[in-house]
């Protein structure tokens, strides 16, 4: 909103040049921070980075009469890429110039004053006469020269111009064409919605690898010491075997045991043997080599077939759950719990391991094993934050032994997890802030990870991007490192870094991200930023739409985040691209009833712009009658639910005029008026408009179209008089267009020639009122300037409308061609050769013309005066013999026969 205001004041640029005794004094209207000047040498440099601010001021320089006195030249270096300033260079006569600048705070003016050393005068007395040399500077600056009013209504010769200055605007294509300052839209334009990603949960490292060990690892079996006794005897038997993986010879030597001894106090050993033999005889999983490098269609591995007796494994799980509640053998629990720890943690089932870590936690503490107490906390820990047990966790780590016993950084790692959790964000901040200075490297990766997203979450980008740079240097192999580097980029992006360095870190997300929901996220951005929020697309930015389309895998991945981030980039990369009716096809197939009423808005501001993109399409094209249609249909689903927009009510309102439908007319204007105490749209703004104006200046172009729709051009001219201090406001256009009305042919030609060197950028023509202008400029010039000029004008008219040839360019060529021939024709010494050439020409390109019988019959002329006698006899006689042709026509051809024959008598 900020940037839109201060915009509007730069639109006030004037120059107000003073001769005075002394000196000259140049007042210029600018903020001070608007424009740059400096001197080097015999050089004045004026710098701006805003083009409109240069266009006013260049209007406005040319206005004032360069005095040579201080002055050799004026010239106007307009920037060729983005970024460049625009820039006004005034070389002065010679280095006996100074310059004197200061800025009027009060006045918002910057004062140039420009005096003449004298002393330089009398010791340099020959630099008077010596013009400065000029160094040609790229891009190639174009000369500024003052237009004077002349003291007798005189054409003014415009388009001796450089010809690609002459007519910039004569389809709807370039009116529609965005003329934005900026080669990239702002971050809401592109793919905006985003979302918060989910806390990361402290880790907790494998203790023990299931599939090459068993519990025997973990507390293995050793020797009997009393072998004389026969039960401690049987028992090294059993051992025996079981060490040397025997487990038939093993089970039968248990059983046998059991037999003579019953449940006596090596019962949990035999138990605890037995469970083991039968883990780690179905331990090894048997691999058929066939499915060993088989890929499937998505290119990910496919799972080994495993032919293991899980059935089996969970019987000797239910052998060692038994194993600790009658066991009191510390070590052996201690194994057996962890290795059930493990299993429901491979099997993520966080509600088992967090019954078997309580069981651990207890026996640990009673046994005062600090290891075990620690690990067992942080199974705890984990196992509560992966069933989302906030309260429990916080409750957990205020008790005194864990507070005693687990690291400072994991109580804060799952602290910050609880309060991400909670969206707690300033609360994670302060506690980070608080401990920093202590926390040993490398840092918990939950810390550094869940910090990053809170500052992210707080717009503290900066802060979150170095949080996110060093958990990728220390921990990129883990899942989220593929959501550390899309926040990354998109940390840069909304902060306003250098496209091409967002660029290259969204492609750097794309490429490196294992997470295939992160890659699709990222591709999605990057289409929003390259194809989307580009103003003037190539053909390269356009060709990466295609990243919108996931890959199988990606799909599996997609929910609704994605889904309609996706109907967003896809929608708005149509609209870009000018495929407004697409892009409306599009939106209404949307379930928007079934998405948030924020994100709906979003949708439905898009569909008033596609509206709006159809409308001025249709208005600039003059089909007026689709345009009212378009708007009639879609204005209560769209327009009507955001806020208005002054441009569309205007275009529908001069739609309306156009078609005759008086009342429709004024109720839009009623509406647009409406409008001046009501919220109008400010964004989005996807559609250019061709009058960037103020609602009340829509409502004087409203006024004016209709005195020329009912033909009131004397009424209009009052108007205009009266209405003449409105600098956004076609004058030039309009005056040009009444004076021709009124046949005042030369103040016709003034009005347009002016209007030609310096068109209003603010206020743009029509097609249609191009053709209408250069119509009324070619007819006014025909009746007011001698054959030569005209001539010389009509054909760099001629040689622009062919450049922007369509159907309704066509009848103005014809038109331009004709009248340069009937110019031709007029001269008091007619170049007949020339006159042939152009006829044919004519003849060629407009066989249906309706100037044909004419240009046929000069044609004849000058083939007769050209020594083709013969020929153009034929000529005039066919004009003669053809019924359509005119009486007044073959009068003339009669008449020039006659001649011939009374020239070839006295012969």
């Amino acid at each position: 909103m900020l940037i839109t205001l201060s915009t509007q004041e730069l639109f006030a640029a004037a120059l107000d040049q003073t001769e005075l005794k002394t000196h000259l004094r140049w007042n210029i209207n600018a903020k001070k921070e608007q424009i740059n000047i400096t001197k080097k040498g015999s050089t004045v440099k004026i710098k701006t980075l805003d083009p409109e601010f240069f266009e006013e001021l260049s209007s406005e320089i040319l206005k004032v009469t360069k005095k040579d006195k201080y002055h050799a030249d004026i010239k106007l270096l307009k920037a060729q890429t983005s970024g460049e300033p625009y820039t006004v260079q005034i070389d002065l006569r010679d280095d006996s110039i100074e310059l004197f600048t200061f800025y009027k705070e009060d006045q918002a003016q910057y004062i140039l004053d420009y005096w003449i050393n004298e002393d330089i005068v009398e010791t340099k007395k020959a630099s008077l006469a010596a013009k400065p040399k000029i160094t040609k500077l790229k891009p190639e600056p174009v000369k500024v020269k003052k237009v004077e009013a002349p003291k007798k209504p005189k054409a003014v010769d415009a388009l001796t111009q450089n010809k690609t200055d002459r007519f910039k605007i004569i389809n709807a294509k370039n009116i529609m064409k965005a003329n934005s300052k900026e080669e990239y839209r702002d971050f809401r334009y592109g793919a905006s919605f985003v979302w918060d990603y989910t806390a990361f949960t402290p880790g907790l490292d494998q203790d023990l690898d299931l599939n090459v060990k068993g519990p025997d690892f973990l507390y293995p079996l050793t020797n009997r010491e009393n072998i004389e006794d026969k039960k401690e005897a049987h028992m090294q038997l059993s051992i025996n075997f079981f060490n040397k993986a025997q487990w038939g010879l093993m089970t039968r030597s248990i059983k046998l045991y059991e037999e003579k001894y019953q449940k006596d106090i090596n019962h949990s050993l035999n138990e605890y043997m037995k469970a083991v033999s039968m883990i780690k005889n179905t331990i090894k999983s048997k691999i058929d080599p066939a499915y060993i490098q088989k890929l499937n269609e998505e290119g990910d591995p496919l799972p080994t077939n495993d032919y293991s007796k899980k059935g089996i494994q969970a019987a000797a799980r239910n052998i060692l759950s038994n194993i600790i509640a009658e066991a009191d053998n510390y070590e052996m629990n201690q194994a057996i719990l962890r290795y059930l720890i493990q299993f429901s943690r491979n099997e993520k089932d966080h509600i088992n391991s967090l019954e078997y870590a309580k069981k651990l936690y207890v026996k640990a503490s009673e046994a005062f094993d600090d290891d075990m107490i620690i690990y067992s906390s942080k199974v705890i820990l984990n196992s509560l934050a992966n069933l989302k047990q906030l309260n429990k966790i916080e409750e957990f780590l205020q008790n005194k032994a864990v507070i005693r016993v687990l690291s400072k950084q994991e109580g804060l790692a799952y602290r910050g997890f609880i309060h991400l959790q909670n969206d707690d964000t300033k609360q994670i901040i302060s506690e980070f802030i608080a401990a920093k200075k202590s926390l040993a490297s490398p840092v918990h990766p939950a810390i550094l990870f869940n910090t990053a997203e809170a500052y992210f979450r707080e717009a503290k980008y900066s802060e979150a991007i170095k949080l996110f740079d060093e958990f990728l240097a220390e921990y990129s192999f883990y899942p989220k490192g593929s959501e550390a580097r899309l926040r990354i980029a998109l940390a840069y992006d909304l902060s306003g870094a250098k496209i091409a360095e967002v660029l290259r870190l969204y492609k750097d997300a794309i490429n490196k991200s294992s997470d295939l929901a992160v890659r699709f996220e990222a591709k999605l951005r990057y289409v929003g930023l390259r194809a989307i929020r580009k103003v003037d697309l190539k053909a390269e930015d356009k060709e990466t739409i295609v990243f919108i389309n996931a890959t199988k895998s990606e799909k599996k991945q997609i929910d609704d985040k994605h889904r309609k981030l996706l109907w967003l980039v896809r929608m708005r990369a149509m609209i870009n691209s000018g495929e407004f009716d697409e892009a409306l096809a599009y939106l209404t197939t949307l379930p928007l009833d079934s998405i948030k009423l924020i994100e709906k808005r979003v949708f439905e501001a898009d569909g008033a712009e596609i509206v709006l993109g159809i409308i001025q399409k249709a208005y600039l094209n003059s089909d007026y009658s689709r345009a009212v249609k378009v708007w009639e249909l879609y204005k209560e689903k769209y327009e009507q639910k955001v806020a208005g927009n002054p441009y569309m009510s205007f275009i529908v309102s001069d739609s309306f005029l156009k078609l005759g439908l008086i009342k429709s007319h004024e109720r839009s204007i009623q509406y647009l008026m409406s409008l001046k105490n009501n919220r109008v749209r400010a964004f989005p703004r996807w559609v250019t408009p061709h009058k960037i104006i103020s609602i009340e200046d829509y409502i004087v172009e409203l006024k004016i179209n209709k005195m020329i729709a009912d033909n009131k051009y004397r009424d209009l001219a009052s108007f205009l008089d009266s209405n003449k201090k409105n600098p956004n406001i076609n004058y030039k256009f309009y005056n040009g267009l009444v004076s021709f009305k009124l046949k005042k042919y030369n103040d016709s030609v003034v009005q347009f020639e002016n209007l030609l060197i310096s068109p209003n950028t603010n206020n743009k023509l029509t097609p249609e009122q191009n053709l209408t202008m250069f119509e009324a400029y070619l007819e006014s010039l025909y009746q007011t300037a001698d054959g030569q000029k005209f001539r010389k004008n009509a054909s760099a008219l001629i040689n622009d409308l062919r450049l922007g040839m369509s159907a309704s360019v066509k009848p103005l060529l014809e038109r331009a061609e004709y009248l340069y021939i009937e110019s031709l024709a007029g001269d008091a010494k007619p170049n007949y050769s020339l006159l042939a050439q152009k006829t044919n020409e004519f003849m060629l390109e407009n066989k249906n013309s309706n100037f044909k019988p004419r240009v046929s019959y000069l044609r004849g002329v000058s083939l007769v005066n050209n020594n083709s006698k013969e020929e153009g006899r034929e000529i005039l006689n066919s004009l003669l013999n053809d019924k359509d042709v005119p009486e007044y026509i073959k009068g003339l051809a009669r008449s020039e026969l006659s001649t011939l024959i009374i020239e070839e008598k006295k012969i």
